[in-house]
């Protein structure tokens, strides 16, 4: 019921539209600590300077576009890229251009792009089918099933994606939607955002068996802990259930308001996300 579940919101909206204009992404798969393989990036295909290489989604990413091996610009010297029927001309470091000689650009994601590239417009995620589509158009204006979303800058350059969620008994709350937190559930950065989501649970820690620890976006040490939450979990109008809650310990991201915490992608299994940037609404399909 994936695209038919967007076709049929649709339908009960204002105008109707095409059907989208379908693209491939892939995932890239790993496992910590000798555990089960795991979903752990969102990888998009890409064109630069006509060469094809990928990048990872990143919608906890304000930004365009970030090249990964960074470096000082290399004077005015631009890249051409070409993603999702966009077209962009991007200033790129010596460092970045080299990536693009390497055998299949280096084997690794060569840039990461946010929220700013995809905010004119509607971007969908088939999670199951690992596809997705992006227009240059607000689909979900008029559809009363689309839910609330919240666009909001907090950085220079773009925003980041705010929705609600909602515990059983418990008022509404608010996290930031992540395609970058692709292996989590519902991630708390602090203590004040643990409390909240785990309602007194004891807060993990690292000695904790299946605790993780990579290097955060700005080289920091991090380490996650998981436990599962006992009940469900409210998003997009959908009740999700089996979510862990994880707490991560020495990320650098702080946002400037209270969150209920940062809401990955594995809770959202295989469904389909349709983002609305423009009407500012999003929809969870079943």
């Amino acid at each position: 019921m994936r695209l038919g579940f967007l076709v049929m919101a649709l339908a009960c909206g204002a105008s109707q539209a095409a059907d989208p204009a379908w693209q491939s992404f892939h995932w890239a798969i790993g496992s910590f600590n000798g555990g089960p393989p795991e979903r752990l990036a969102l990888l998009l295909p890409v064109t630069v300077d006509g060469v094809a290489c990928i990048v990872q989604l990143d919608t906890g990413a304000n930004g365009e576009w970030n090249w990964k091996r960074g470096g000082a610009l290399a004077g005015a010297e631009r890249a051409h890229v070409q993603l999702a029927g966009l077209q962009r001309s991007i200033p790129v470091s010596a460092a970045s251009l080299a990536q693009l000689r390497e055998p299949d650009c280096g084997g690794s994601p060569i840039a990461v792009v946010g929220n700013a590239l995809f905010e004119n417009g509607t971007l969908t995620l088939d999670l199951g089918r690992s596809r997705y589509a992006y227009a240059p158009q607000a689909l979900l204006a008029g559809v009363r099933e689309a839910q609330p979303l919240l666009y909001l800058s907090w950085a220079q350059g773009g925003g980041h994606i705010v929705v609600e969620v909602r515990r059983p008994g418990a008022r509404v709350g608010y996290a930031m939607l992540d395609t970058g937190a692709a292996r989590f559930g519902l991630v708390a950065t602090n203590a004040e955002e643990w409390q909240a989501l785990a309602a007194g649970a004891a807060q993990p820690t690292s000695t904790d068996p299946g605790a993780i620890s990579f290097t955060g976006p700005k080289g920091e040490a991090v380490t996650c802990a998981d436990v599962l939450l006992t009940d469900r979990l409210e998003v997009a109008g959908r009740a999700l259930a089996g979510v862990r809650a994880s707490y991560c310990a020495g990320h650098s991201f702080v946002a400037p308001l209270r969150l209920m915490g940062t809401l990955g992608m594995a809770p959202l299994g295989d469904r389909v996300v349709v983002l609305d940037y423009l009407s500012r609404r999003w929809t969870l399909s079943d």
